[in-house]
């Protein structure tokens, strides 16, 4: 058994690929792009300027175990103040408990060799979502964590405790719930909120109108980092083809911009039947799939202080969901939430969301 440090791009592409391996018989896992997973590896994404991140994984004759990536953001430590390390892109075959302790203890290891005083593990935004806890037999939402239940033992047997709760909302639409977001909509008008699209065809300045905004308005969210426009673009001008312009939202009010949805649609509706097959090759199947899509995911929702307690976070969610739903939709997320964060956990509950997945994040200190 080794712990390994990877350096090259086979290895890379050989971590990316080890996914098919952990979930070959599960039916609800999604592949992930992998592409877009070696860029995180290799420092081809936009993090590079910011971020160091080292790849791992545990082998034996030949054979990987487990893997996991090992980041220290720079800009994240300054933000929040702290020297948090984060392990991320964690996959580990089941009964190999001693190999994937050494993997967690060794990428640990590494990031207290940089000055790290804890580790979070698989909670860092542009690399992964938390652990699900639940809902194992339910395929995830675009972007969602899953793994399978065994994983948490791993990350207790290496020394992590639970840290902090994560829940998923979803609706089911009905007439009622959509004459409800009508309602809504109109109670923007009389505080002076205007609601528009983002405009898709200079995509590239809405989404650097709206990287400044969400910085300010999670500014304060736990966990959450600073983006840089680059990396804002990677999720909204680098999905603008499967994007639907009448799902994203800015609220405007006095000359200024008051907030901003993002949601778009549940392309795991789409990548899950490919189970990892070529887009390119079998490209018939695929269109098919982004057509039958049903779900709409809210992923991104945030106010400015000024504009808050006046229900411009309900008017934007209403008029995405309303869209959602003049497409045909059935259902549609509310983002992720803290299990604390109450202020959003009411705005889901008036829109008529109920949890229905939940995530954990996990600590170990390494002073």
């Amino acid at each position: 058994m080794q712990v390994r440090a990877l350096q090259t791009s086979d290895e890379f592409q050989r971590y990316a690929d080890f996914g098919n391996e952990v979930y070959r018989q599960n039916p609800h896992w999604v592949p992930p792009d992998t592409h877009h997973l070696v860029r995180l590896l290799d420092g081809g994404a936009p993090y590079r300027e910011h971020a160091q991140a080292q790849a791992f994984w545990v082998e034996e004759n030949d054979r990987i175990l487990a893997t996991v990536t090992a980041v220290v953001d720079e800009k994240f430590n300054r933000h929040w103040q702290e020297q948090t390390g984060h392990l991320v892109l964690f996959e580990a075959l089941p009964g190999h408990d001693e190999a994937v302790v050494a993997l967690l203890r060794t990428a640990c290891e590494w990031l207290r060799e940089r000055q790290s005083a804890a580790a979070r593990f698989n909670f860092l935004i542009g690399w992964q979502m938390p652990l699900t806890i639940d809902a194992y037999e339910a395929t995830p939402s675009f972007l969602h964590g899953f793994n399978p239940a065994y994983y948490h033992c791993c990350v207790k047997n290496a020394g992590f405790m639970a840290e902090r709760g994560v829940v998923q909302y979803q609706v089911e639409f009905t007439p009622e719930l959509a004459r409800r977001y009508e309602q809504m909509v109109e109670l923007a008008r009389p505080a002076g909120v205007s609601l528009r699209t983002w405009d898709f065809e200079r995509l590239e300045e809405e989404a650097a109108l709206f990287t400044p905004l969400y910085n300010e308005t999670f500014s304060r969210h736990w966990g959450a980092p600073q983006l840089t426009v680059q990396e804002m673009s990677e999720l909204t001008v680098g999905l603008k083809d499967f994007l639907v312009p009448e799902f994203t939202v800015f609220a405007e009010a006095d000359g200024q911009t008051a907030g901003g949805v993002f949601s778009l649609p549940d392309l795991n509706q789409a990548f899950h039947p490919l189970r990892g097959k070529s887009i390119e090759e079998n490209f018939g199947e695929f269109q098919s799939a982004l057509q039958s899509i049903d779900h709409g995911m809210l992923l991104v929702i945030g106010v400015k202080e000024p504009w808050r307690g006046r229900g411009v976070n309900l008017a934007m969610a209403a008029r995405s969901y309303l869209a959602m739903i003049e497409r045909g939709y059935r259902t549609g997320s509310y983002t992720v939430v803290l299990d604390d964060n109450w202020p959003s956990r009411r705005t889901a509950e008036k829109l008529g969301c109920r949890v229905t997945r939940n995530f954990l994040t996990y600590r170990r200190e390494l002073a």
